[in-house]
């Protein structure tokens, strides 16, 4: 209630006093009581309900359905009410000395019924030697109940307390996944022995009931032996192996190309153990045992145990197909199971060496093997099951473990986790030059040719004009000699100097050279100037008739009007200014090198040339194209 100070002014009426507890901190009264409770306690909830729930409605045994069985019925009510507990305590339903260790002793005592009646209905079909009776074979509702129970008994992550004051409960869970695992080895071998006092059994039989058994061991021994050494890859292998097997147990549930029933006695147990295995895999308190190293390691570790146990279930299924084929069994799906899972195999394990070697140069090959693999297991999967059981019972599963289980686990680990896609984001692999121009447009380079020696730079003087030289320029592609009716003469033929120099020979009615006219008198022929017209123009011979043709020299008069000045030929209208630009386009650099040989040198200087025309200069054997692919590091 409220106290009125010396200071403080009368009031007419007076304040309501207030109830016990109305003046609590108002943060305290606001906060809702399932305020830290992780999502994962609400998925491990739901999950554990639906596994219950859909067990219901799948076989038991090999005459009754889990809704039969009113013993099976009363344990999973049981275990759906255990589930109710955590929510009870923070509504404050519960007893005022209910704590969290009450909670968490209360769910182990409630699913305990549920995994005492599962062991009794495996022991009975152990001694009832498998028979189709009402106490024979263990069905699918047994694995998804089983796992079921299990999610519910084990501790919620916010049920936990600090791993050195609450580590008694991590040491406990590990021990029943140590147990569980025991018992999946002990049936493993009886299932072994049962099978070998089977009559007329052949050595075919018998090496088909010794691979099962090793196949069974390996496909759940490899990952839980991660977990015993606390690897988080093995347990996270270990966790989506369970969620395979449930999804096929379910999707068989209602079709026999999927076996739904194991027996002790049909030379293959196990699987229906895996469910429950993996589900105290998912515990919190195994899971701070092995979450020690980082994500990225612990994804990649998932995909490439994946990948090892590919190559186990791919393996598995080529060799019962070759027993298949001893024992006198002829079909497609024999032939595919055989082929298809050599295949698998192989590239499981290319896919987990490139792996294990290197994560980010190996990623994109697992990826394609995932893929492939999931391909090939489809295939497979689909002409399996129009043929029923064709190999042996069960030999489905393998199927669904090579199309959809294992590849897609292993892709999972590879693209979808935050911190993996982040990692390979900021560890691109190299890309090599050549295998970047694989994939990027470029425009084509043109095709080499060998190159021909070429003539020394001859020319001739152009009129009057002391620094009209026009040099010839050799094409290699160019023919080396010009038409000249009967005959050919050599192209360009004008030997360099300053003394006297012979001129090009001529033909009367017929020009041997662009620009040059016949004349009755050689000894006072007078060299024409330089056409402008175009090259191709020039190469055009005279509509003259063709005559036999003597060679007339005229000197030359040696003097400073007749001293050679280089300038760059402009053949095909290019320069060497646009072949140094950066901005010229590709195609036209492309077009300079053919067109325009002497400008060789400056596109291979320029640093806009692409990469696949400047190994086709190198190929020339050109001393200034060399020289210019040296100035730019090449």
């Amino acid at each position: 209630m409220r106290v009125r100070t010396s200071g403080d002014a009368p009031s007419s009426t007076s304040a309501p006093e207030q109830e016990p507890g109305e003046g609590a901190d108002p943060a305290v009264e606001k906060t809702s009581p399932f305020a830290g409770v992780p999502v994962g306690d609400y998925v491990r909830d739901g999950v554990a309900a639906v596994l219950l729930l859909v067990s219901l409605a799948l076989p038991w045994d090999i005459a009754h359905r889990s809704s039969d069985k009113i013993e099976v019925v009363l344990v999973t009510v049981l275990s759906l009410l255990s589930l109710t507990l955590p929510y009870l305590a923070r509504t404050g339903a519960l007893p005022a000395s209910w704590t969290v260790h009450t909670t968490r002793r209360a769910r182990l005592f409630a699913n305990a019924p549920y995994v005492l009646v599962a062991l009794v209905y495996l022991v009975l079909d152990g001694l009832n030697g498998g028979t189709a009776n009402e106490w024979g074979w263990v069905g699918t509702g047994v694995a998804l109940g089983l796992a079921g129970s299990l999610l519910a008994a084990q501790p919620r992550e916010a049920e936990l307390g600090p791993q050195e004051l609450d580590g008694a409960v991590s040491r406990t869970w590990s021990r029943a996944l140590l147990g569980l695992g025991g018992l999946l080895v002990v049936t493993v071998l009886v299932t072994f022995v049962l099978f070998l006092t089977r009559d007329s059994l052949g050595f075919a039989g018998v090496l088909y009931a010794l691979v099962s058994a090793v196949f069974v061991l390996a496909l759940v021994g490899l990952p839980l032996l991660g977990v015993v050494r606390r690897s988080e890859s093995g347990r996270l292998v270990l966790v989506g192996l369970g969620i395979i097997l449930v999804v096929a147990f379910v999707l068989g549930s209602g079709d026999d190309s999927l076996p739904r029933f194991e027996s002790l006695h049909e030379g293959r147990f196990g699987l229906v153990l895996v469910p429950a295995i993996a589900a105290i895999a998912a515990s919190p308190a195994v899971r701070r045992l092995t979450a020690s190293g980082s994500a990225v390691e612990a994804w990649t570790g998932v995909a490439v145990r994946s990948f090892d146990l590919l190559l186990v279930v791919a393996g598995y299924a080529a060799v019962v197909a070759v027993l298949a084929l001893v024992e006198g069994a002829r079909g497609v799906g024999v032939v595919l199971s055989l082929v298809f899972g050599l295949l698998v195999a192989g590239v499981a394990l290319v896919a987990r060496r490139a792996l294990s070697r290197d994560a980010v140069a190996g990623r994109v090959l697992a990826l394609g093997a995932a893929g492939l693999s999931a391909l090939l297991g489809l295939v497979l999967l689909v002409v399996v099951a129009d043929q029923g059981n064709g190999l042996v019972a069960g030999a489905a599963v393998e199927h669904v473990l090579i199309a959809f289980g294992l590849p897609l686990m292993a892709a999972f680990a590879l693209t979808v986790p935050p911190e993996v896609r982040a990692h390979f984001a900021e560890n691109l692999p190299p890309v090599g030059e050549q295998v970047r121009n694989a994939y990027v447009w470029q425009p084509p380079a043109p095709k080499p040719v060998r190159p021909k020696p070429e003539p020394a730079p001859q020319g001739a003087p152009v009129g009057n004009d002391p620094s009209g030289y026009a040099p010839q320029q050799h094409d290699p592609q160019a023919p080396q000699h010009a038409p000249t009716g009967q005959g050919y003469a050599p192209a360009g033929y004008a030997p360099q100097g300053t003394g006297p120099q012979p001129v090009q020979p001529e033909v009367s009615g017929y020009a041997a050279r662009p620009g040059l006219a016949p004349s009755e008198d050689p000894a006072t022929q007078v060299m024409p100037a330089y056409s402008e017209e175009p090259a191709a123009a020039q190469h055009q011979p005279a509509q003259h008739q063709p005559q036999q043709y003597q060679p007339q020299y005229q000197p030359q008069q040696a003097g400073p009007q007749y001293q050679p000045q280089p300038q760059e030929p402009q053949p095909a209208g290019f320069s060497a200014a646009q072949a140094l630009d950066p901005g010229t386009p590709l195609e036209v650099l492309a077009q300079i090198v053919q067109d325009a040989p002497h400008l060789r040198p400056q596109v291979a200087a320029n640093p806009s040339t692409y990469p696949a025309l400047l190994d086709w200069l190198g190929n020339l054997g050109d001393p200034a194209v060399d020289a210019a692919l040296r100035s730019r590091g090449r």
